[in-house]
């Protein structure tokens, strides 16, 4: 590995949070805030390109286009709020917590275009919201946390969340917040980075001392670099997708910044690609994994293979996987809503979705269209299907079919509060994707609540099974003959 000295920037004032933002078209904006009230805007070979006064009362600072329409804003943690304001400095976010927040990261986790935003608290918490200020997740870390991050660890492109603790730990969660990895590095950490060229993984860390450590995804030690202080803070970048050259932004106690060109010496070694195989087989596993023990019906956490309160070993999903499930909601999701923004389709997918879920949805199109399961295409932030779902006649349910229905879902409900598809289509005729799509887009619309699980909805406790009824018979009738 050769890292380059691009420039060493003296500043008035020492900088103790730094941010780069990765555009579209490949520059790289480096954002800095400093004990002088001040935020400063650096290009990546180290000009100043502008500043403007700031409170240093902004514990952190994340620069992405949370709102999803192409512009960017400025996320921030001042004292227990996460702030989000934009360019014209309009509050768009401000949320209340219960502890200071010491780091932030905002990146497009999802693929609607709308980035999302993850912070830590000194209380050694970490929660990641979504646009509409929904919290995907909240996890409590057992050591004090230094930075959060989010990267696309297990190169799918469904980012992960890594959190750098105090003791030297880096633990690697899902964006549904599922532990998938945890690694001991050994060493104290009060300054941290993720380094990404491609496959490979590194992590950057600094101490009290004058030297930065860089560490692969295993854990183990592969080179250090000599700076002139005591690292504040760190962040990176690369040009593009392919790169091999990452940018290095560090601040010292110095009063001065520095930008660094690190080009990578070689691929992942076999044992880094098994431990990224070992982290994308752990997700793949705890997203199949049940949510309720199949044996005495408690919940359960899919991080651990058996239930808690009876040892049970959880069931996995075999028949629909979490990537066919969100395929085939979008296919039914789009047949209703032709032209949608992405965020907007995001926002009705996740209504759908049986249990929290990691998943890219601009990847999750482009793999539909790709295929021929659906065409359409994306332009922009917008998704527009340009055919409707492809029904032979025979598969379309005449009035009588929706009728008997009616009628069947009304015996069903009368003595449980759940249904099974293929029982319905065994006494009705009505072809389960077609009862399969309605149920997906009555979930979407928000119309009724309740899980789809397989085979198998189950009411929510405030849905009545009337309304329910009178719903999907309403739009069954959409896919008359």
């Amino acid at each position: 590995m050769r890292v380059r000295s691009i420039a060493r920037v003296p500043t008035p004032s020492e900088i103790y949070s730094v941010y780069v933002r990765q555009r579209k078209d490949a520059s790289a904006q480096i954002f800095s805030l400093d004990y002088g009230d001040r935020l400063r805007v650096f290009d990546a070979k180290g000009t100043l390109r502008s500043t403007m006064k700031w409170s240093s009362k902004v514990r952190c600072i994340a620069v992405a286009d949370v709102e999803g329409e192409g512009d960017d804003a400025l996320v921030g943690g001042v004292g227990k709020y996460v702030l989000v304001v934009d360019q014209k400095g309009k509050q768009l976010w401000k949320i209340v917590l219960e502890s200071p927040v010491i780091a932030c990261d905002a990146r497009d986790v999802d693929g609607d275009d709308a980035a999302e935003v993850v912070v830590a608290l000194q209380n050694k918490r970490v929660i990641l919201w979504n646009n509409d200020q929904d919290a995907l997740f909240t996890r409590t870390l057992d050591s004090r946390i230094i930075d959060v991050w989010l990267e696309d660890i297990t190169n799918d492109t469904e980012l992960e969340v890594v959190i750098a603790m105090r003791n030297g730990n880096i633990t690697i969660v899902s964006s549904a917040g599922y532990l998938l990895e945890d690694i001991s590095l050994g060493e104290e950490i009060t300054t941290f980075a993720v380094l990404t060229f491609g496959e490979r993984k590194l992590f950057v860390t600094g101490n009290l001392s004058n030297t930065l450590q860089f560490w692969d995804i295993e854990g183990d030690l592969v080179d250090s670099l000599e700076i002139d202080g005591r690292p504040r803070s760190m962040a990176t970048g690369i040009p593009d997708d392919v790169s091999d050259i990452a940018y290095l932004v560090v601040s010292t106690d110095k009063k001065r910044i520095s930008f660094w060109e690190v080009q990578r010496s070689g691929k992942a070694s076999r044992t880094e690609q098994v431990v990224l195989q070992q982290i994308g087989s752990t997700k793949d596993t705890v997203y199949r994994r049940a949510i309720k023990c199949g044996n005495c019906g408690a919940p359960a956490s899919p991080e651990s293979p058996k239930c808690e309160s009876c040892g049970a070993q959880l069931e996995v999903m075999e028949e629909y996987v979490i990537e066919e499930y969100i395929q085939e909601s979008i296919e039914s999701i789009t047949s209703k809503h032709p032209r949608i923004k992405l965020k907007d389709l995001d926002r009705i997918l996740r209504r759908t979705l049986p249990r929290p879920a990691a998943y890219n949805l601009r990847r999750s199109l482009q793999t539909m269209i790709q295929s021929g399961e659906m065409e359409g295409h994306i332009d922009g932030n917008v998704f527009v299907r340009t055919e409707k779902p492809k029904l032979s006649k025979s598969d379309k349910p005449t009035e009588k079919d929706v009728k008997e229905t009616r009628r069947v879902l009304q015996d069903l409900l009368d003595n449980r509060e759940s249904i099974d598809i293929d029982n319905i289509e065994k006494e009705t005729g009505v072809d389960r994707k077609i009862l399969r799509r309605t149920l997906l887009i009555l979930l979407g619309d928000g119309v009724i609540q309740g899980t789809l699980t397989g085979h198998t909805f189950s009411l929510d406790d405030k849905q009545s099974a009337e309304e329910f009824i009178l719903r999907f018979d309403s739009e069954l009738r959409n896919w008359m003959r």
